[in-house]
């Protein structure tokens, strides 16, 4: 579970099975190393690796418990940096990668397999860059940088999916929208709650000064972070769109429900005058009792006049309705 990358400028050494007793012998023989961990749960392997490179009990707690909030701490010859990863399965899972930092070597501690460090790792290997000619401070900036990197697909998957939501909310709104819209919001502050502790870990690598920090690394870390602040932009952004197409959804079923109850409407107030017609004929008088008793019934034509009133009550309506405008 032990993976190292020992290099100089003009050597690299990569073992991805190592074990602890290889790692004095490296240390010896290369300015810098560095020595990558998945967490297994072995206490003997942390203990061993403490003991090794002296590191901070405390610290070495932290890394054992995870999910902490994204921090520095100094110690007397190393620096313990914890930062949330994003899961390169899952966009929205995180996990805790532990950073030691000291004088030629650089420990890092996983939580799983897998990670997005591939790039560096190449780097390495061939030499591209500056990073095997600099200190194990400039590949913590690297690593830290290709972090704060990994949310940038992330976001760019999200506005995209928020794109096409906002279009089908407008053109055709669904129940079924709410519940994405809510996965949306909550994906959104998964991604605040790592991104911000994060940036204020980078600006006291920036702000305070460490020896184990080189005055040549610092602008790159300035630039790191820098990507943290456009991280957060881009966040808070898309949670203002998230919260507003909410509000968007409600309006469009209620113009929706607005535009069905018009439709009802014209149609009950179209069928009220041939109910009323249709009502009044159908009341029982006596014609033999009076002349005055629904004389219509006895007409020759009077079925014809009463669907004919039926037919010119309901076409003025609707001529009426459409020159108010009230059909558009």
């Amino acid at each position: 579970m032990i993976g190292i990358f020992a290099y100089g400028p003009d050597s690299v050494h990569e073992d991805p099975d190592a074990d602890i007793s290889t790692i004095a012998k490296l240390r010896e023989t290369f300015p810098v190393i560095w020595v990558d961990v998945v967490l297994s749960g072995d206490a003997t392997l942390l203990s061993g690796l403490g003991d090794a490179f002296g590191l901070h009990k405390l610290a070495l707690e932290d890394v054992v418990n995870t999910h902490q909030r994204p921090k520095v701490e100094e110690y007397h010859d190393h620096l313990f940096i914890i930062a949330l990863m994003l899961n390169e399965h899952e966009n929205d899972e995180t996990e805790q990668v532990s950073f030691f930092l000291g004088d030629g070597y650089l420990i890092t501690f996983q939580e799983r397999s897998g990670d997005c460090f591939s790039r560096v790792r190449d780097r390495i290997l061939q030499g591209k860059g500056r990073i095997r000619g600099a200190g194990s401070d400039y590949l913590c900036y690297a690593l830290l940088d290709t972090i704060v990197d990994g949310f940038f697909p992330a976001l760019e998957h999200l506005g995209e999916t928020l794109e096409d939501l906002e279009d089908r909310v407008v053109s055709k709104p669904d129940p079924g929208n709410v519940a994405e819209l809510h996965d949306m919001k909550r994906s959104l502050l998964m991604l605040r709650r790592a991104i911000w502790p994060q940036r204020e870990m980078l600006n006291t690598l920036i702000r305070d000064e460490h020896p184990l920090i080189s005055a040549q690394t610092t602008p790159f870390l300035r630039d790191c972070y820098d990507h943290t602040i456009q991280l957060m932009d881009i966040v808070e952004t898309y949670r203002e769109i998230a919260s507003g197409l909410v509000d968007v959804y409600i309006s469009s079923i209620s113009v929706k429900l607005n535009e069905v109850m018009k439709v009802l409407t014209i149609v009950a107030t179209l069928f009220m005058p041939l109910g009323f017609i249709a009502s009044l004929y159908g009341m029982n008088f006596d014609r033999t009792t009076s002349p005055w008793n629904m004389p219509e019934l006895g007409w020759y034509f009077g079925y014809v006049f009463a669907v004919s009133l039926m037919v010119a009550s309901a076409s003025g309506l609707f001529w009426y309705i459409w020159k108010k405008g009230w059909l558009k």
